[in-house]
């Protein structure tokens, strides 16, 4: 693994490095890599991202894991607790939540460090995002999904969907119908930009997108 080379540090809080300094040197996460919009913008630095989510392919969490890191989390700011189950924990302070889920799906791409802290690769966060988009459909989701594409197309994502959910039986019809779906991104406010992005074309991109890649993997019209 190697270091992530000029890392966005614009994207994110000082909180967010702190926290991030602070993860890497506790034993008890060496199983897990963080993803999600953080580690979007902080790779690409399009936008303002807060929350830290780290993900491990294990099982679940025992209580003494749990236990362990909710008090080293403490000694670094006073934490509350906000979910704390088998599949995931969530810990708030100072502004920044950060959490911990199970997560039983194959990495694709080699993980990079970031300050001591492993943190995924743009396919796999690519495809975690397109995961999203066919769940809560958020409009963060949409402008993240979107300056990964201007990387990877998106034709390769729905390719290596295959790979990292191979029982995941419909994903990409199902990820097809939600990416022209804007109901619930259209009532939220912009995330925080960083980068010239304008939602109407972020919403252009997808209905085109959407159109052509279900007549060249589906013979949809």
């Amino acid at each position: 693994m190697a270091s992530l080379e000029q890392p966005h540090w614009e994207a994110v809080i000082p909180t967010t490095r702190d926290a991030i300094r602070f993860l890497a040197s506790l034993p008890d996460i060496e199983p897990f890599y963080l993803a999600g919009g953080t580690a979007l913008a902080l790779r690409l630095g399009h936008r303002i991202s807060l929350d830290l989510d780290l993900f491990a392919e294990i099982e679940n969490f025992n209580d003494s894991w749990r236990a362990n890191l909710e008090r080293e989390l403490n000694s670094f700011a006073a934490f509350k607790t906000n979910q704390n189950s088998l599949m995931g924990l969530v810990m708030s302070a100072q502004n920044l939540d950060i959490s911990f889920f199970t997560y039983g799906y194959p990495l694709l791409a080699p993980l990079d460090f970031i300050e001591g802290l492993k943190l995924a690769g743009l396919v796999d966060i690519g495809m975690m995002k397109l995961d999203a988009i066919g769940g809560r459909g958020f409009k963060k989701d949409f402008f993240d999904v979107f300056v990964i594409a201007q990387t990877i197309p998106l034709d390769e994502l729905f390719e290596a969907s295959r790979l990292k959910y191979p029982y995941a039986h419909g994903f990409g019809m199902r990820i097809l119908r939600s990416m022209v779906d804007f109901r619930q991104a259209d009532a939220q406010l912009d995330p925080i930009l960083l980068a010239p992005l304008q939602w109407d074309e972020v919403k252009k991109f997808f209905l085109s997108e959407a159109k052509r890649i279900g007549k060249k993997s589906f013979g949809e019209k």
